[in-house]
């Protein structure tokens, strides 16, 4: 049976190989290597022989130092990796707008939606959640135009209450913690009335904020 040579220890480029791994189902040898960046990559002889592979791709990444990407600055390539899948990635050392420090692989670098630290990302997720649900300045604006919007939805008169002293109804509104007293009234009428105009003086004016800081944003 015929002996070939080993490679351990021979260099092809930026790769020194370091071990021998299994052949293919035809026969082709396969080496384990060490990239001058310190990945590991799996390579066929003849891929390093004919000096097909030099690197472990390291080389053709482009050099993302200084850059600015969405929150984040990058500040130079690190000496940790990350797993992706069955490889490993070399991280970038980043610095967050919010002075954090964070290792982020270049395909977490390239969508500036999502480059930014770990708490940014956590802040960023919650506020987009919110957004979905309809919140804008710490409130959810569907249930407020749903209030406006509806003329009988005030099921037992929400707002509305009689003072046991007096007899009168007085009618108030709590919002974004705040309690507006609108009013004591001897009819029932007049303090759901008066509970109406309060929700479109107050919630209105809030909606109109709203609208114009979005318009102003554009």
């Amino acid at each position: 049976m015929r002996e070939w040579p080993s490679l351990i220890g021979q260099k092809f480029g930026m790769l020194t190989v370091i071990g021998q791994a299994l052949s293919t189902e035809k026969g082709h040898r396969r080496w384990i290597c060490k990239c001058d960046c310190g990945t590991e990559k799996v390579v066929l002889g003849s891929n390093l022989k004919r000096g097909t592979t030099v690197s472990c791709g390291c080389k053709h990444t482009n050099d993302l130092t200084g850059q600015k990407i969405g929150k984040l600055t990058v500040l130079e390539r690190s000496d940790k990796y990350g797993s992706r899948g069955k490889r490993k990635a070399q991280l970038w050392k980043c610095q967050c707008e919010c002075g954090a420090i964070t290792y982020k692989a270049t395909d977490t670098l390239t969508n500036p939606d999502i480059s930014m630290c770990q708490e940014c990302a956590g802040k960023y997720g919650a506020q987009r959640a919110r957004e979905n649900a309809g919140f804008e300045g710490g409130t959810q604006i569907s249930k407020i135009k749903n209030c406006l919007d509806t003329s009988d939805n005030f099921s037992g008169f929400r707002g509305v209450y009689r003072d046991g002293k007096t007899g009168k109804f007085r009618a108030r509104l709590k919002f974004k913690g705040k309690l507006y007293n609108l009013g004591s009234f001897s009819s029932l009428e007049d303090a759901v009335k008066a509970r109406k105009r309060g929700e479109e003086e107050i919630f209105g004016k809030f909606l109109d904020d709203i609208e114009n800081a979005s318009n102003n944003s554009q």
